[in-house]
């Protein structure tokens, strides 16, 4: 997922796992800061994990 322009990937990456126990990963390299890497494999690709996931995001990238 690409970082929307204005966003501090880091500061988005800890409040995910400081209030919702949610951890994603930057991007590599040159992309470190631009993109976020999102694992829904397995478990987590159950429909309410991913939901959750989205409605982190949206709280967090609301504000």
């Amino acid at each position: 997922m690409t970082v929307p322009d204005g966003v501090d990937s880091a500061a988005v990456r800890k409040e995910l796992l400081e209030r919702f126990d949610l951890e994603i990963s930057g991007g590599v390299g040159a992309y470190a800061a631009t993109v976020w890497r999102i694992g829904l494999m397995g478990p987590n690709a159950a429909p309410d994990e991913v939901a959750l996931v989205l409605a982190a995001l949206r709280d967090v990238l609301g504000r």
